[in-house]
C-alpha cells in the first residue's frame, strides 16, 4: 500500500519541488529523446519495410527472404531496444496527459499488434525451410504487417498534433 502512494505522489508531481525527471526538468531533454526515439523507429520500421517488401516479391529477388531475415534481425532488435528504452521515458514526461489522447492509445494497441505479428507470422514466413516454396499467404501477411507498421507511424505522428 505504502509503495502504491509513493507512486502516486511521483506520477502526480509535488508542484514546489523540482522534479526528479530529467525531462521535466530541462527543456531540451525532451526534443533530444524524441529525436533519438523517431531514429530508432526508423531504423525499426525501415527494417521491417524492407522484409515486408521481400516477401511481397518488391525488392531483392535473388536474395532468399531468410537470408534477408536474419540479417536484418540485429538492427530490428536494435530498433526495438531504442524503442523501449526512450518510449517509456518520454511518457514520464506526462503520463496523465498521453493516457488521455487516443492517438497514444491506438499507437500502442498498433504497436504490440505489430510486433506479436511481425514474431509469430512475419517470423514464420521468412524461416529457412520456407525458401524453396512460395507459400501463397506470404504475401498477405507482408501487406498486414506493412499495415500495422502504417497504423503505428501514423499513431506517432498524430500524437504530436492533439
Amino acid at each position: 500500500m505504502w509503495a502504491a502512494v509513493f507512486v502516486l505522489h511521483l506520477l502526480q508531481g509535488i508542484p514546489e519541488a523540482l522534479p526528479l525527471n530529467p525531462i521535466a526538468r530541462w527543456e531540451w531533454v525532451f526534443p533530444v529523446v524524441e529525436a533519438i526515439h523517431i531514429c530508432g523507429f526508423s531504423l525499426l520500421v525501415g527494417t521491417i519495410l524492407i522484409l515486408d517488401l521481400r516477401l511481397l516479391g518488391w525488392c531483392l529477388p535473388r536474395q532468399p527472404i531468410s537470408v534477408i531475415a536474419k540479417s536484418l534481425a540485429p538492427w530490428i532488435w536494435i530498433g526495438i531496444a531504442i524503442q523501449l528504452t526512450t518510449g517509456p521515458y518520454l511518457f514520464s514526461s506526462d503520463p496523465h496527459e498521453y493516457v488521455q489522447v487516443p492517438a497514444f492509445r491506438n499507437k500502442m494497441l498498433f504497436l504490440a499488434l505489430a510486433l506479436i505479428f511481425h514474431f509469430t507470422v512475419i517470423r514464420r514466413a521468412t524461416q529457412p525451410s520456407r525458401d524453396a516454396a512460395s507459400p501463397l499467404w506470404r504475401k498477405p501477411a507482408a501487406c498486414v504487417s506493412l499495415g500495422l507498421w502504417l497504423c503505428v507511424v501514423l499513431g506517432g505522428l498524430w500524437i504530436g498534433n492533439l
